[in-house]
């Protein structure tokens, strides 16, 4: 976008978060618990380096909490404490911040392996003080069992080859048997069970969905062409901003994503955080928008 210099006046970033009340940064409206600590950190007027001083960490695992950047923190104990005492050297209740940022950095998620429970001690059979003897007595008294035993597999009883078996008490014949046909018992309609047909109940509708509206911008602001920066600038910048839409309309997060030259950033920033939206609804109900992207473009002006 083009804009001419002298358009409208430079508006500093540090006063538009000066008037960002305390109360007013909800953490809710925040994508990461990094960011929300970096806005509670700027409407502090804080820099890096002074809660540096104040907390004792260094300034490079403070960026990288605000960041999220979990691979460039220390061991998880080392990370937690320092958001910890970040947190307190900022004001704020350092519990549901702490939790937070476990959550989002993974370290709730681990979970300790059950250790294998060791398998009762089958206690061991009392072991007898003499092997147990079996008298010649017993010996023949089994031997004698096992003959008896295969006499009367081998010799049945006579009575019960000869004697016919019987049905229902109806001694069979020993001649050929003549084959019968057996009539099933006729079911008259009447007794007849009747046929139950299946029902089927409809399923549920499924449930409606809801209706979502996205952020509208009510008012835009256009950024201020730096003087300072038209030396050693190219004929075009362009500087991409990043940033959150609160349920109020308000801007808050907003970061750099690319730039063609720094010095353009804070122009841009600063453009960015006077903007307002109607927020995004949900249902008819306001939610907060994350990770919305804008576009600035400085074009220098023509020399006249």
């Amino acid at each position: 976008m083009s804009v001419k210099n002298g358009s409208a006046e430079i508006f500093e970033l540090d006063g538009a978060r000066a008037r960002l009340r305390p109360s007013d940064i909800d953490p809710k409206n925040f994508v990461a618990v990094g960011l929300y600590l970096e806005a509670v950190r700027a409407q502090q007027n804080l820099s890096i380096a002074t809660v540096s001083d104040r907390t004792h960490i260094k300034a490079s695992y403070i960026e990288a909490i605000e960041q999220m950047a979990v691979d460039a923190l220390p061991s998880k104990p080392f990370a937690i404490g320092f958001v910890k005492v970040y947190a307190e050297a900022l004001g704020l209740d350092p519990a549901p911040v702490v939790e937070r940022f476990k959550d989002e950095a993974g370290y709730s998620a681990a979970r300790k392996e059950a250790e294998p429970t060791a398998a009762p001690a089958v206690a061991a059979a009392p072991r007898s003080a003499e092997p147990v003897r079996l008298s010649l007595l017993a010996v023949f008294a089994i031997l004698g069992f096992m003959v008896w035993c295969a006499y009367l597999v081998t010799h049945p009883d006579p009575d019960r080859v000869t004697t016919p078996l019987k049905l229902d008490g109806v001694p069979l014949s020993e001649g050929p048997v003549e084959a019968r046909a057996v009539t099933a018992p006729k079911v008259s309609p009447k007794d007849a069970a009747p046929l139950v047909e299946p029902t089927f109940e409809p399923a549920a509708p499924p449930p409606p969905l809801p209706v979502v509206a996205e952020a509208v911008i009510l008012e835009r602001i256009e950024p201020v062409y730096p003087p300072a920066c038209e030396a050693s600038a190219a004929a075009a910048e362009t500087v991409e901003v990043a940033f959150t839409i609160t349920p109020a309309g308000e801007v808050v997060s907003e970061r750099i994503l690319r730039s063609t030259n720094p010095c353009f950033d804070r122009a841009a920033l600063n453009a960015i955080k006077r903007w307002r939206f109607s927020p995004r609804t949900i249902d008819g109900e306001p939610r907060p928008a994350f990770e919305q992207q804008a576009s600035f473009r400085f074009d220098r002006p023509s020399q006249g």
